[in-house]
């Protein structure tokens, strides 16, 4: 690095500002402070990336705060180039979009490390003692200025700072203004100590200005997509030729502009846009600032001695326009890359709902043609137990008992067909039920008699633990008994299709819990895959080879229709069996519902 023994080194000069001349002795420091060599530079420490809301106090804080400090001293010391006068005025400040990125995440708490971050920087890179007036001041300046941008640029949320090319305008004009008045304070601190001379100033202003505003352009939005690596990491993975093909053209470019040609790398900077629009409309943003970087770090890389390669300082002013043509092409291609996903998605949604509309359909059909069959049937059933028992039975013949029970049975099961078809075809109609209080106890009895037979051939255990205490519920009891049919059916199918010599169990548990009755369906069977878990409630989607995947839709919009809930909530965390439990939200019925039907029988 640059950190060479120059009394008076003044870098370069700024374009139509001011003539910073390296052959002009001027008083440091150490002349008005205790032997200070450097006047305090990057300050502007921004931070690494933090969580979103305050930090909770303890030890997580200050080894977040810790690891942020010896991180801003390494960039600082990596990128400590061409100095004016060995103080903190170089060319590219990356600590400051460090340090911007982790008052964000921070909030105001992260502050203090800032400055002291800021002040560690300028006692280990620049060598100025720490109890150094000059470098207090213009730590806590730099701590004071960034934490006031990070506040105004925190309302907006991590995530939106730069998510549209007008999110990205206010971030670039509040980056410009504050590193601006940041740039100004620090001259006059340095000024007013007199470890700058006075004919230097606005040039080491702008200087300055230029080496913050890049470091916050290139870093803060790369540290503030962090959180975010893993898509972007699949990302890369999907496309890692084309992301492979970007960075050799991008290598090759700068070889030739910086090696090649490097004592005419400012008439020959240009073509570096090609491949940054490039990658920018590839990737969006942040394709475009992590392209940014890249050129930057190889700047810092190919100007760390000047050689033969233009001032960093005047490159750095392409940099710039450079930055902010990627940083703004780059956040109008992801807003859009963010708008065809969401009309992909709203397609998705557009599709399925045609598709359960169809199944709504074909549902309301299949009612209006089964059900006078079905009612046939009942007629049917009722006349054949009627003959089964004669009036008078004649001397000696014997009849099987099992038959009447047999046929009542029957009879049973084809009126709660009729009754669940009926009731499907008037929420298909409708999209509504008919709420009645009703004892979950009872019901539960109900659909554990329906299946005994099922769970003794399989081998299944199902336990029914709601008490009768519980108060009644406001339910449609088809509507309702048509779910727990559907949920223990799916977990006796898991269960029978994993086999194994396991216990199989399935137990449903009720509970109060404020204004509603949370009923618990668990079973110890495999549970639902991970990649199915989110999307087990969509139609059509299912484990089954011969299942049409609509029972848990159709069982959802059963129960909401009614003011209730059902959602998927994993394994069984109350018993160590695993498998899956759904859980029933549904109301208590109100005293009105229940004075309007006392003395009914529940249907």
């Amino acid at each position: 690095m640059a950190a060479t023994d120059m009394a008076g080194t003044c870098g370069l000069a700024l374009t139509g500002v001011a003539q910073l001349r390296a052959d002009e002795p001027v008083p440091s420091l150490s002349s008005r402070e205790s032997g200070e060599s450097g006047a305090r530079r990057d300050s502007r420490a921004p931070d690494s990336g933090q969580r979103r809301a305050s930090p909770t106090p303890g030890t997580g804080h200050l080894l977040r705060a810790a690891l942020f400090i010896i991180a801003y001293v390494l960039v600082d010391w990596l990128s400590y180039l061409q100095p004016v006068l060995k103080l903190g005025i170089t060319p590219w400040n990356p600590q400051t979009g460090l340090a911007l990125a982790y008052l964000i995440w921070q909030g105001p708490r992260g502050a203090i490390a800032v400055a002291a971050a800021a002040l560690l920087s300028e006692v280990v890179v620049r060598d100025v003692p720490a109890g150094s007036i000059a470098a207090i001041a213009t730590s806590i300046w730099i701590a004071i200025a960034y934490s006031t941008l990070a506040a105004v640029l925190r309302r907006t949320g991590p995530d939106t700072i730069v998510a549209t090319p007008a999110d990205a305008a206010r971030f670039v004009g509040a980056g410009l203004l504050a590193t601006l008045f940041v740039g100004a304070g620090f001259v006059a601190i340095m000024f007013a100590m007199g470890a700058l001379p006075g004919h230097v100033a606005l040039g080491g202003i702008a200087r300055y200005w230029v080496g913050d505003f890049n470091g916050v352009l290139t870093l803060a939005p790369l540290l503030l997509w962090a959180p975010s690596w893993r898509k972007g990491l699949a990302a890369l993975r999907a496309r890692w030729r084309e992301a492979l093909l970007q960075l050799v053209v991008l290598g090759f470019s700068m070889w030739i502009i910086f090696g090649l040609l490097a004592d005419q790398a400012l008439r020959f900077f240009y073509p570096l846009f090609v491949p940054m629009i490039w990658i920018a409309l590839r990737w969006g943003v942040v394709g475009a600032v992590a392209g940014a970087l890249a050129i930057q770090a190889a700047l810092a890389f190919v100007v760390r001695d000047v050689g033969a390669a233009p001032p960093l300082f005047e490159l750095q002013f392409l940099m710039l326009t450079l930055n902010l043509t990627a940083l703004l092409l780059g956040a109008t291609v992801s807003e859009r890359q963010r708008a065809q996903a969401q009309l992909r998605e709203r397609d998705e949604a557009l599709a399925r709902a045609m598709r359960f509309a169809t199944a709504g359909e074909m549902a309301s059909a299949l009612t209006h043609e089964l059900n006078q069959p079905i009612t046939a049937l009942v007629s049917y059933l009722r006349a054949a137990e009627i003959l089964a028992v004669p009036s008078a039975a004649p001397s000696g013949e014997a009849r099987d008992a099992r038959l009447p029970e047999t046929l009542g049975k029957a009879a049973s099961e084809a009126i709660r067909a009729s009754a669940v078809l009926r009731r499907l075809r008037d929420f298909y109609s409708t999209g509504q039920a008919a709420r009645a209080p009703l004892s979950l106890a009872a019901l539960c009895e109900t659909v554990s008699a329906a299946f005994r037979e099922r769970l003794h051939r399989t081998g299944v255990e199902l336990s029914c633990n709601v008490s009768t205490e519980l108060p009644a519920v406001a339910a449609d009891r088809t509507q309702l008994e048509i779910v727990l049919h559907n949920l223990v059916a799916n977990a006796i199918d898991a269960m029978a299709a994993a086999g194994g010599p396991a216990a199989k169990r399935i137990e449903i548990t009720a509970e109060l819990v404020d204004d509603h009755v949370r009923l618990a369906v668990a079973d110890s069977g495999p549970g639902v895959a991970m990649d199915i878990a989110a999307r087990v409630f969509e139609p059509f989607v299912t484990t089954k080879p011969a299942g049409m995947g609509l029972g848990l839709a159709i069982s959802r919009s059963l129960l909401r229709a009614q003011g209730g809930e059902l959602d998927y909530s994993g394994a069984d965390t109350a018993n160590s069996s695993g498998g899956a439990r759904f859980v029933l939200r549904l109301p208590l019925a109100s005293g009105e519902q229940r004075t309007a039907n006392s003395g009914q029988p529940e249907a």
